[in-house]
């Protein structure tokens, strides 16, 4: 196993749980409106409820995609060193992603 296999196993893995880590207070509804933390787009701020949903929902596809990240951290153990870093760029698209499906859930709301 090479050097730079684990180095990005480490990295995804602890970006998967510090990203769920930060989402949690927001899927749990403890995070008030706020200029600093949670989803701050133009929909959220128009009410109280706006905010909560949106932010519940971005949180849990935040979480959901953090797990992919988990995963895929794990899977760069066993996959050959040439792809590794393929695979750990492709990955970071599981951050947009849930960003991109909060604003297009924001929008519908």
């Amino acid at each position: 196993m090479e050097s730079v296999n684990v180095k990005t196993a480490v990295t995804l893995i602890c970006l998967g749980f510090i990203l769920v880590a930060v989402s949690l207070p927001l899927y749990l509804g403890k995070i008030k409106m706020n200029y600093l933390y949670g989803f701050r787009i133009r929909k959220a701020f128009e009410s109280e409820k706006n905010w909560y949903l949106i932010n519940q929902y971005g949180a849990k596809a935040m979480m959901a995609w953090s797990v992919v990240l988990v995963i895929v951290g794990i899977a760069c153990l066993y996959i050959e060193s040439q792809w590794v870093l393929v695979v750990a760029n492709i990955c970071f698209l599981s951050i947009l992603i849930p960003i991109m499906q909060t604003v297009w859930y924001a929008k519908k709301i």
